[in-house]
């Protein structure tokens, strides 16, 4: 299955899509110069396919090269970064 995630035309998430179809996206807010990620949604239909993570993987990629710091509000991202520790030094006092 292939997951295309990308920034939304406003900048305030990331959207992913199957076959051209919505699968899921994260939401984020920047605040005090960090970028603060509030909420990743999947659609169910697409649970368990590697899409939370795709979108999760974009947007701390994004995050790492505008070269600042983040804050995993949501569950889902904290979990992930803890999986991953290759991304843990993106985390704001972390």
């Amino acid at each position: 299955m292939q997951v295309d995630v990308k920034l939304s035309p406003g900048g305030d998430f990331f959207e992913a899509e199957v076959d051209g179809k919505h699968a899921g996206q994260l939401e984020f807010v920047r605040r005090d110069g960090v970028i603060v990620y509030t909420h990743t949604e999947v659609d169910t239909e697409f649970e368990g396919n590697g899409v939370g993570g795709a979108l999760v993987r974009a947007a701390l990629d994004g995050a790492r090269a505008e070269g600042v710091k983040v804050v995993p509000r949501c569950p889902f991202v904290k979990t992930w970064i803890e999986r991953h520790p290759d991304y843990a030094d993106l985390v704001e006092g972390g």
